[in-house]
């Protein structure tokens, strides 16, 4: 065999593999032995019939065409082993000549992964402050909830409590908020569920519904929603006049298990100081990340997307079908898209999925980073224990052998996530960095 090899764009090899006469001619030997043994030719039995009856009864063309389709997998085994080569996926057939038999094929080879100097990258880790501000915003609040409400006989006004019947109806109609027995405060400066809200309902009596519109905030739990006009029909059930209690040692004791003003105060800092740091970290993690990623080359063949995107698509259609209760069909056929327009809109999303994914396997190997059976099981109970009547249903399931393996890679990717962290905030040394990364590349 005549093996050539040229390297493409996207971690593709362009593969010729021209087989000689000698070993062509073999082939048509097994061709038309098997074509012998396939058909009834007069005068022979079964499987009998010579070579040069076989060629005079089908032509050369036919044996050739029949001793390709036997050529095929063999020459194509051989010439991976002779070269060397470890393909990602099979590779495709591009082309096929007869005289000499020629194949031609594009392989799509393993992704390649350069992480740089990653371990020379540093970024401040923030520390969050509570300001007293805060404090008192959230004690106000307090206030509020342990108001001292009395049923009245008039329109209701600011600072009043209400108790109300809502519906919230986005610009296309959907329902997004249902409640039928809503307790609030009118408070002018409140922008829940919407700025103006307070206001649009002042006036209003018991017994009396009234519908109105309001733009949604920007930073409405919805993202999809965030700035849209908003429909909102209100029916009231009862005015109350609010009284609200004094900021004391009273109100600390009556609210928990508090001694004094002063102690609730020290809590509702630690908690604030606590959901700050949290979200903080949650935010430095993600500049990590984006970073490492960003400074990283990567490079992957076209079927690694297309696998990456045809799982990007399934979860579209299972958030579609399991939200909006539609076919994916249906749902294109609203939004007016082809399935190749919407694949065209999500591949930005498989692309950066598919490269964050290979960077923290890349992480992984360098760092040497590893998980145990104990650790997989020690997260299987975690995971399933909060399911009550069904832990045991959802225990099995994260217990067979895939269950257990997607559980060991999104331990191992959590592993190098808090890896590229500590790094990131200078907790691992230069040295430690070194002995890892020739770990994994022993490994």
């Amino acid at each position: 065999m005549k093996i050539t090899t040229e390297p493409l764009e996207n971690r593709q090899l362009l593969l010729t593999i021209e087989v000689d006469e000698e070993r062509t001619q073999r082939a048509m030997q097994r061709a038309a032995r098997q074509i012998a043994r396939q058909v009834n030719i007069p005068g022979f039995r079964k499987g009998k019939a010579p070579y040069d009856v076989i060629m005079q009864r089908y032509g050369e063309e036919t044996i050739r065409k029949e001793a390709v389709e036997l050529l095929t997998e063999e020459v194509y085994r051989e010439a991976l082993e002779q070269e060397e080569i470890k393909p990602y996926a099979p590779g495709v057939l591009d082309d096929v000549t007869f005289d000499p038999v020629t194949f031609k094929l594009t392989i799509p080879l393993q992704p390649t992964v350069d992480l740089g100097d990653y371990h020379s990258y540093r970024l401040k880790h923030p520390q969050v402050r509570v300001y007293k501000k805060e404090v008192q915003e959230v004690l106000e609040e307090m206030r509020e909830q342990n108001a001292i409400l009395e049923l009245v006989n008039r329109p209701a006004g600011l600072d009043d409590g209400v108790a109300i019947a809502i519906s919230g109806r986005s610009e296309d109609g959907k329902e997004f908020l249902k409640g039928d027995d809503v307790r609030l405060l009118l408070d002018a400066e409140s922008t829940s569920p919407a700025p103006g809200f307070a206001e649009a309902i002042v006036g209003m009596s018991a017994g009396e519904e009234r519908t109105f519109t309001l733009a949604l905030p920007d930073d409405f739990s919805q993202s999809e929603l965030q700035g849209q006009e908003a429909t909102f029909t209100v029916k009231m059930a009862g005015v109350y006049d609010s009284t609200l209690p004094e900021l004391d040692d009273d109100l600390a004791r009556t609210i928990g298990n508090f001694g004094s003003l002063k102690e609730l105060e020290e809590q509702v800092k630690e908690q604030l100081r606590v959901a700050a740091q949290v979200k903080a970290d949650e935010e430095y993690t993600q500049q990590v990340l984006e970073a490492i990623i960003e400074q990283a080359q990567v490079e992957y063949p076209p079927v690694m997307l297309k696998e990456t995107l045809d799982d990007v698509v399934e979860e579209v259609e299972q958030v579609v079908k399991r939200d909006a209760r539609l076919s994916i069909e249906d749902y294109l056929r609203i939004q007016n898209k082809t399935m190749e327009e919407l694949r065209q809109d999500l591949e930005p999303r498989a692309a950066s999925r598919l490269k964050s994914a290979l960077v923290l396997s890349e992480v992984v190997r360098l760092e040497g980073l590893k998980v145990d059976e104990g650790e997989i099981n020690g997260q299987i109970e975690q995971v399933s224990a909060p399911w009550g009547v069904r832990a045991d249903e959802v225990r099995a399931s994260l217990s067979s052998e895939g269950g257990r393996r997607a559980m060991g890679n999104r331990l191992l990717t959590n592993k190098a996530v808090q890896r590229l962290v500590a790094i990131a905030k200078g907790e691992m040394t230069e040295v430690a960095g070194a002995e890892a990364q020739e770990v994994g590349s022993r490994e």
